[in-house]
């Protein structure tokens, strides 16, 4: 990737600060009245499908977000799944969870998110003041020396999708593999519904109560470094192999360790790859941009395979490395690298690129670019930060040197 490219979606954390700072005292009267790009599904338009899916994830008390999905049921039920089995049993202690959750929120300042988690997290014993610490973040003076690593894993995997050496080290002297898994999948799931919520305006439900602190800075404690363990010792080491297959990449073996968890988020990968309304070659070029925006060696070497295999060329690929800016391909390729981008950079994608998105794909291909980001970021997190090593075969389909 050039230097410029670089810097347009290098997450600078000083640089952040003061654009959203300014650019969230100049727009927050509008965003109070923003109509939803989306709206969710009424009950009176709702077909037998779409009602099971509102009525089975009710509990989740996301109303608006899960009657929104319902508007592509197939989506919704490869989805919400896994977020119920994260919120609701995952292997993480429940206030452990709302700590991570509500930091999520924050980081992609997300309104929706917070509402939703704060009473949760309450319920889970956490107090007024440490909700307000949460935003605070890791360094503010109270937490734990484990609470703060939890808080600062969730500013790592935002700022450069990867948890560094020494918040690992605090992890995983308490936490076991499992509980490792759902803390990098969860803030991933977490931060995938924040970008549903923020681009399509899912509005808060009239309940819900809590937004987001007011008159804090925004300051990750984190910065961008491209650190990766790729020809390293894993941090997870990945099951024995079990013969041959797609089920035998090191990335399956590390992470099937809790069959029930597992089978739901499988289901999500499943649906991407083999239930996507989006074309191969779009779903290829939009899942190897997260691998490159998020430094994923092993996701660019799986997915650049694939979409070779989908028609994908060199000058294809030399454009999705250097991003949207570079010439050629069409309206609708250079819309899918940008919207990626500034999902990436600013958890939500901006009207322009959404517009130009939205005359070139159907309602169901919208959504399906966002769950692809989306899935594919979050896997991004979890295979950087336990180390996943490439496959044997992955030797000649690695990160060009300059993105190593």
């Amino acid at each position: 990737m050039c230097i410029t490219e670089e810097r347009t979606v290098s997450r600078n954390p000083h640089r952040r600060t003061s654009v959203l700072l300014l650019v969230a005292a100049l727009v927050q009267p509008l965003a109070l009245v923003a109509a939803p790009r989306l709206a969710p599904l009424a009950a009176s338009a709702a077909d037998d499908a779409q009602r099971g899916l509102i009525t089975r994830f009710a509990a989740l008390g996301m109303r608006n977000a899960v009657a929104t999905y319902a508007r592509y049921p197939a989506l919704g039920m490869a989805m919400l799944p896994y977020t119920e089995f994260l919120l609701t049993r995952s292997t993480l202690p429940p206030r452990h969870r709302e700590l991570l959750w509500l930091r999520t929120a924050w980081l992609a300042r997300s309104d929706y998110l917070w509402a939703q988690r704060a009473p949760a997290a309450r319920r889970a014993g956490v107090s007024e003041a440490e909700l307000e610490r949460i935003a605070l973040g890791p360094d503010a003076a109270g937490w734990d020396a484990f609470e703060a690593a939890l808080l600062r894993a969730a500013d790592e995997l935002h700022v450069d999708a990867f948890v560094s050496d020494a918040t690992w080290a605090t992890l995983a002297a308490r936490y076991d593999a499992n509980q490792l898994t759902d803390l990098l999948y969860g803030v991933g799931e977490i931060e995938m519904h924040a970008t549903f919520a923020s681009t399509l305006r899912i509005e808060i439900e009239p309940e819900l109560k809590d937004r987001l602190p007011s008159g804090i800075a925004y300051a990750p404690a984190a910065r961008q470094t491209n650190a990766r363990l790729v020809g390293k010792a894993a941090r997870i080491e990945p099951l024995p192999p079990t013969g041959s297959g797609f089920g035998n990449a090191n990335v399956f073996r590390t992470f099937a360790r809790n069959p029930p968890a597992d089978e739901l988020r499988n289901a999500v990968g499943k649906h991407v790859r083999d239930e996507t309304s989006l074309t191969p070659r779009n779903r290829e070029e939009l899942i190897m941009r997260v691998g490159v925006l998020c430094r994923s060696e092993y996701e660019w070497a799986a997915h650049s395979r694939v979409g070779r295999q989908v028609g994908l060329n060199d000058g294809d690929v030399a454009r999705v490395i250097a991003g949207a800016s570079s010439p050629g391909g069409n309206a609708l390729e250079s819309a899918l690298l940008r919207a990626a981008d500034e999902l990436y950079r600013d958890d939500v994608v901006g009207d322009a690129t959404w517009d130009a998105l939205a005359r070139e794909l159907s309602e169901r291909q919208l959504l399906d670019s966002l769950f692809t980001f989306g899935a594919f970021r979050s896997a991004t997190y979890a295979i950087n930060s336990a180390g996943v090593q490439l496959d044997a075969n992955m030797s000649e389909l690695r990160f060009p040197p300059e993105l190593r």
